[in-house]
């Protein structure tokens, strides 16, 4: 029996096509670029392939060895963490609060054998727990970078950051996982891309091409994205265009720019042909209640993150950052019944469970005499599960390669940001599910509702 052959969708792909065939124009306009600091220059760069710099404070990209020898260049550095949780549970005492301890080291190895070639792998290995438990060995990047006719290529496990939103980042289409808006240090893994990336110096604006064959049987398997980076004088605009064969079309636009003295953020996601499963009760032919799933692979589904940051001057040399964000989810729960089953199936992270969220920061850098001292606090409302978290930490740099951070949470409501799931709704659950595995971890979660969480972080960087 012959095997049928498969053919790509042309209206699925129609604007990726478009943006492959304008290449040889942005090849053209690319030739006057002469470098590409962010890749081939020095510093954090490493720590973030997105062609946008890397955040200073949190790049773990600090030299360790640093080896030149007739232009060739090979650094190696790293960062080490030791954290401490400290986490009380809502239906229990302060000293029955749980501690986890946890250590971690991130190196990596950067070389630049030619002025046009640099190779960059980055590992980590995590102990959780206790002695017992075996640590996590990982390699989270590893690509290879040359320049040919200003056009710059770069194969293999890469990092992307897209994305103009705090909190969330629904636009940041090939991430492996969601990012942690309070992790101290962007740790995720990378993906296997193929990325052609097309500066244009004199303008600032970058023009992307990206390929992505993780999960791929063949190259026809793969997800494909065009990304344009339009820099102006009150901002940036960036759209992109993401799809392929059996692949939902995705399609995004952010802007990051200014009204006066106030910094506006809008960043919008579409999706097209979702493989996602979406959960609702249901009712049996004999009158039972159980949980039924549907698709809506038919219909186009939207994201919007839109968020204000304004500076607040409270001396004659410090300001506070204020920042606000509102996050509507049409990927997310509307109740919460359809949110922990969706969470339970693993079909929807933290932070994208609930169709609505809002969320609030506020940064003091530096305040007052303390040079070497960061203060954030934050707080973040699931609108839907009504449960909710505020966050203050603190942060001092110990000396030039050492930090210490102190954080206390506290989370309040039964959900999401408490751990832990309503009786109510975890008796609901059950009832419409005869798995035993499932109504167990259910029941877990019902009792891992946390109130309370201290966390100690100490960082050397290597």
């Amino acid at each position: 029996m012959k095997r049928p052959v498969l053919e790509y969708p042309r209206k699925e792909l129609c604007s990726l096509a478009f943006a492959t065939l304008l290449l040889p124009a942005f090849l053209a306009l690319a030739a006057e670029n002469k470098l590409e600091d962010e890749m081939f220059g020095g510093g954090s760069a490493a720590a973030s392939e997105s062609g946008k710099a890397a955040e200073p404070a949190k790049s773990p990209d600090t030299t360790m060895t640093s080896r030149q020898t007739q232009g060739e260049i090979l650094t190696l550095g790293g960062r080490l963490e030791l954290q401490s949780v400290l986490s009380k549970g809502s239906n229990s005492s302060a000293g029955e609060a749980r501690v986890l301890n946890s250590s971690g080291a991130e190196l990596y190895l950067d070389s630049r054998p030619a002025d046009n070639l640099r190779g960059y792998i980055k590992g980590s290995v995590t102990s959780r727990g206790s002695a017992q438990n075996q640590p996590a060995f990982s390699v989270n990047e590893t690509w290879i970078k040359w320049n040919g006719t200003n056009v710059y290529t770069t194969l293999g496990k890469q990092k992307l950051k897209w994305g103009a939103a705090t909190f969330w980042n629904p636009s940041d289409f090939f991430a492996v996982e969601a990012k942690d808006p309070f992790a101290l240090y962007d740790v995720r893994a990378g993906a296997n891309l193929l990325k052609l990336h097309m500066p244009f110096e004199k303008s600032g604006n970058n023009f992307y091409l990206l390929a992505n064959f993780d999960n791929s049987q063949t190259a026809r398997d793969g997800k494909f994205a065009a990304r344009a980076e339009f820099n102006y004088g009150l901002g940036e605009l960036t759209a992109t265009v993401a799809g392929g064969r059996d692949q939902p079309q995705q399609y995004a636009f952010d802007i990051n720019t200014a009204l006066g003295p106030i910094d506006l953020v809008v960043e919008t996601a579409l999706t097209r042909k979702s493989k996602r499963e979406f959960f609702r009760r249901g009712t049996a032919s004999d009158g039972s209640q159980q949980i039924t799933s549907y698709k809506r692979d038919n219909q186009t589904i939207a994201q919007v993150v839109g968020g204000l940051r304004y500076d607040v001057k409270y001396s004659e040399s410090d300001a506070a950052n204020l920042s606000v964000e509102y996050f509507w989810n049409d990927f997310g729960s509307s109740n919460a019944f359809s949110e922990a089953v969706s969470f339970l199936r693993g079909q929807a992270q933290r932070l994208y469970l609930a169709n609505r969220y809002v969320a609030a920061n506020i940064l003091l850098a530096q305040p007052g005499s303390l040079n070497d001292s960061t203060l954030l606090f934050s707080g973040l409302t699931n609108l839907t599960d009504r449960s909710w978290l505020v966050r203050g930490s603190w942060s001092e740099r110990i000396s030039q390669k050492s930090t210490l951070n102190f954080a206390l949470a506290r989370s309040g409501g039964v959900g999401e940001f408490t751990g832990g799931i309503p009786s109510s709704i975890a008796n609901e659950v059950i009832g419409s599910s005869d798995n035993s595995e499932f109504n167990k971890l259910i029941r877990q979660l019902e009792a891992s509702a946390t109130d309370w969480t201290v966390t100690m972080t100490a960082g050397i960087e290597l």
